[in-house]
């Protein structure tokens, strides 16, 4: 074992023993006290949270008794709590040369790291909250009623309880390990409810980002200092970090999956792969922490010290586990910096000198400002190697050269041999057997394509993509204020820059999958609902020998289905299929179960090449509860950044318009730079798999690609009223830069800027970036948040003409007719707000086929006319003549009649834009929906 790795090993508990203190420090703001201390007719002088007396006998007596050791030096845990501020309780300030030399690594008067993460917020955000309002905000400004802080005496009890409990087991077992773990993992959900300031604006960071981060930072210095503790320091400003990441192209390794057991294993072996390295880097070798992950890989924060044998350590633990990932590992360092006398050694005197501590504090802020940079830095570098599919020093031959004799290429992998007629090699079809037995465990999630599909056959794959770029590297951050009055940047802290992936993660999976797609009524006015999330068992005699979790085809009087095994000894399955595509051989899953029951059948398992007689099916049955109302969507992955889903096409278009109206009211306040972009690709359930992942990934890519920055000019902004917006919201009219938009319609937009306080105006976030290249001066609602002359202006002192900025979002809605139509995947992306117009699109066409007796015909005779004639008449007056003349004889629309003339502007514009053919082709021919049959709801 090298150096290194003996080093953190054999001191793997007092690094980690230190990195609980460090998590530890403001355990005191955890509780009613503190939170009311800041609310308005709160307390004055100290808050105490740094008193020991604050917590209970028992707890307090663990963590004095609970000592940390490094380098010949020694703290108690409850010293992190107590002398990492200079108030004592009962006692005078002590002095900076007083505080313990382990503590001086947090204390921020030595430019430790509880100050370096939110030292500049400090003293700025000073507007409190009300004592029966005080909310915790998203990193982008929105205050739910769900993070209201309440019931805080209940939670720091049971906060307490864990602490002492993991300590008690701690004493008894001696695991560090399991110490670690039930602390930082165990109290999060409790941190997460309280704030490191609840003061405004600085109530977007909890406790948990907070400590985490601070916990991060410490590690990183103890681990320094133990690598060589002759040159020990314990001068936070001695210290730099540096980014590791292990990468991989997390959706083109998902993409090679031909059925969706194959990318959801895929997916599951990425994430073991990313916890092994986890579990490796933060507790077996302990050398840093996780700071964030995504669709490029994994990234940890670690001290800059050689690592070499660390890294191949890594290649050697994860190599075995799934060898066709081909990591990369790479390292990204800080930026060079120049100490300016920012060194005290206590001789002179107990405190450091002002001239010194100038210094220092300019030290501190070139260092945070590196810190900061170093994450995106690393992502970028680690695209641009992960570009290539592949190197000599990724790619493990040994593990794919043998057994090729008499043998093909596996269609999955595309690297490892497998036997004729079977649809992938031994490796990769374990891989989806494994996959099945899981799902047998829960049921009520399907992995099976046919039973997503729609009643007309047909799957979505939804796509979403945030565009995170600009506040992972700090700089949107600083367009929203600390403090008012005047306005000042909000601090990019680590803290913070974590709490904005945590929010879009966050959203993408409590709102998008646990609520949205949780709860969406799947086949809404469809016929026969009632069989839309049912199954059937039944027995197939004699057995044909199909392991569990494993599928075979049978063939009943023509209707081929693929049921699964769920128990192999009694040769039980279970339909596989949305049961409404079997509407025509009955109308209740009892009639299709009688339908089904005494066939005979035809039987083809895995590696048949040919159908085989003398099957039958006995004892159909509508399936045990456990398995029936099956959720029919899969999520095949979520990241801070991007997620993917496949959904029943027949129900994609309403899962995004609900996901996008929850964009609006959540990011409402930064939706000018926060992108969003959402991607339906709809696909007949026979097509490969393979091909709709693949338009999926060149649909992010083009995503990405477009994202750009465009000028828009503010119309008329009058306050507007949404419940979930609150009571302060402004309406604004956009016209858009030419050069993105190919319609006149502008955006309308409602932009909050309410607080979860119905008595107190947002007046911190809804900065909006001023276009017109001079200061707009407006007071104490605009700010320079760059120093170089880019100004962001308040929402509600934006006035006619000004013009602002705004990071383009894109919708893409596609059916692929064909394999080759994902090479044209990105060619016709549409602003995101064309979801609203599609929306009320379609319901006006059912409106005006309701209201004016048309019928189906008569809507088809309109699209055909004018879409026949657009490519050869387009941008011409005789064109759109005629589009308005279809309007009038066919659709009955009178451009005359006072009750009509919107509606039909509406029409003619859409038809311009060719809105209104993506309109028509979706809901007629890909939904198959008939108008003068629908219900129409107004």
């Amino acid at each position: 074992m090298s150096n290194l790795l003996q080093k953190l090993e054999e001191n793997r508990t007092p690094i980690l023993l230190a990195e609980i203190g460090a998590y530890l420090h403001d355990l005191g703001k955890a509780r009613k006290e503190f939170v009311e201390h800041y609310a308005q007719n709160g307390g004055s002088g100290d808050d105490g949270h740094n008193f020991p007396s604050i917590f209970p006998d028992e707890l307090k007596e663990v963590l004095s008794k609970s000592k940390v050791q490094i380098c010949n030096e020694e703290a108690s845990l409850l010293d992190f709590i107590e002398k990492h501020h200079k108030e004592q309780e009962g006692a005078g300030d002590l002095a900076d040369c007083e505080i313990p030399l382990l503590i001086r690594l947090l204390y921020a008067d030595w430019n430790g790291y509880d100050g370096m993460d939110s030292g500049l917020d400090k003293g700025h955000a000073n507007t409190k909250q009300r004592r029966d309002n005080i909310f915790i905000s998203t990193s982008f400004g929105y205050e739910s009623h769900k993070n209201k802080i309440e019931n805080t005496k209940e939670i720091t009890e049971k906060l307490h309880e864990v602490i002492k409990d993991a300590f008690s087991k701690y004493t008894a077992d001696n695991d560090i390990i399991k110490l670690r773990k039930a602390i930082i993992e165990g109290t999060k959900n409790y941190y997460l409810k309280y704030l490191g300031d609840t003061r405004r604006s600085a109530n977007d960071v909890t406790l948990w980002d907070h400590s985490y981060s601070v916990a991060s930072l410490y590690k990183c210095a103890i681990v320094k200092n133990i690598v060589d503790c002759s040159n020990a320091s314990f001068d936070p400003l001695d210290f730099r970090w540096k980014i590791l990441s292990v990468n991989l192209a997390v959706l083109p390794i998902v993409a090679k999956g031909v059925k969706i057991g194959d990318a959801m294993r895929y997916k599951k072996q990425i994430d073991e792969l990313f916890n092994k390295v986890k579990e490796l880097l933060e507790v077996t070798y302990p050398v840093g922490n996780e700071t964030y992950r995504d669709t490029t890989g994994i990234y940890f924060l670690i001290p800059d010290i050689e690592i070499e044998e660390l890294k191949d350590k890594i290649f050697e633990k994860l190599k075995d586990i799934e060898p066709e990932l081909m990591l990369e590992i790479l390292l990204k360092e800080m930026s060079e910096l120049k100490s300016n006398n920012h060194k005290f050694d206590c001789e002179s005197s107990q405190s450091i000198p002002s001239h010194i501590k100038k210094n220092r504090r300019c030290l501190e802020k070139d260092i945070r400002e590196n810190l900061i940079k170093i994450l995106p830095e690393a992502r970028y570098y680690a695209l641009q190697e992960i570009s290539y599919p592949t190197s000599s020093k990724r790619f493990f031959l040994e593990k794919f050269k043998d057994g090729w004799i008499d043998k093909e290429v596996c269609p999955i992998c595309r690297l490892r041999p497998m036997l004729e007629n079977f649809d992938g090699c031994e490796h990769c079809l374990q891989r989806r057997k494994s996959r099945a037995e899981d799902w047998i465990g829960n049921p009520k999630h399907t992995i099976w394509l046919d039973e997503i599909s729609d009643h007309n056959d047909r799957v979505a794959l939804l796509i979403g993509c945030f565009g995170l770029d600009k506040w992972l590297n700090g700089s949107f951050i600083k367009t929203m204020a600390i403090k008012t009055n005047p306005p000042t940047s909000k601090n990019p802290s680590p803290a913070r820059i974590r709490r904005c992936w945590e929010t879009t993660q966050g959203f993408i999976h409590s709102i998008i999958f646990e609520d949205i797609l949780n709860n969406h009524f799947y086949g809404a006015d469809t016929p026969f609902t009632d069989l839309r999330i049912k199954r059937i068992q039944f027995i197939i005699n004699p057995n044909p020998g199909v392991s569990i979790g494993s599928t075979c085809d049978i063939d009943i009087d023509g209707v081929r289905l693929s049921p699964v095994c769920i128990d192999k000894n009694n040769s039980n399955f279970l339909t596989t299929v949305n049961l409404q595509i079997l509407a025509n051989k009955g109308k209740t899953i009892e009639e299709i179960a009688s339908w089904m029951r005494g066939k005979n059948i035809k039987v083809k398992r895995e590696g048949d090449n040919k159908w085989k007689d003398g099957f039958k099916i006995l004892n159909a049955k509508p399936a045990e509860e456990k398995f029936q109302d099956y959720l029919p969507f899969v999520k095949i992955y979520d990241y801070p950044d991007q997620f993917m889903a496949l959904v029943p096409a027949y129900d994609a278009f309403d899962i995004v318009k609900k996901i996008f109206e929850e964009y609006e009211i959540q990011f409402s306040k930064v939706r000018d730079r926060l992108p969003f972009h959402l991607g339906i690709i709809a696909f007949h359930r026979r097509t490969p798999l393979y091909v709709a992942m693949d338009a999926g990934k060149r649909l992010s890519e083009a995503f990405k690609r477009e994202t750009k920055t465009i000028t828009a000019k503010v119309n008329p902004i009058p306050d507007a009223k949404d419940d979930r917006l609150g009571p302060y919201v402004k309406e604004l009219k956009l016209k858009l830069d030419s050069n993105f938009c190919f319609s006149d319609v502008p955006f309308i937009w409602k932009i909050s800027y309410s607080t979860g306080d119905p008595s107190q105006q947002d007046e911190w976030h809804p900065y909006i970036r001023f276009g017109g290249g001079s200061n707009p001066n407006r007071g104490n609602y605009s700010f320079d948040y760059t120093g170089e002359g880019d100004y962001v202006v308040h929402v509600k002192k934006l006035q006619v003409n000004d013009c602002i900025k705004i990071d383009t979002s894109y919708f893409s809605l596609t059916y692929l007719e064909s394999a080759s139509d994902r090479f044209r995947i990105g060619d016709n992306l549409r602003p995101l707000d064309d979801i609203k117009r599609l929306d009320e699109l379609w319901n006006d066409i059912q409106n005006i086929v309701k209201t004016k007796k048309l019928g189906i015909s008569a809507i088809y005779a309109f699209w055909q006319e004018v879409k026949k004639r657009y490519e050869d008449y387009k941008s011409d007056s005789v064109w759109e003549n005629f589009v308005k003349s279809c309007l009038t004889n066919i659709l009955k629309l009178s451009p005359k009649n006072e009750e009509e003339v919107k509606l039909f502007n509406k029409f003619f514009q859409a038809t311009k834009d060719e809105l209104l053919d993506l309109c028509l082709y979706w809901n007629l021919q890909v939904r198959k929906i008939k108008p003068e049959k629908e219900e129409v709801k107004i």
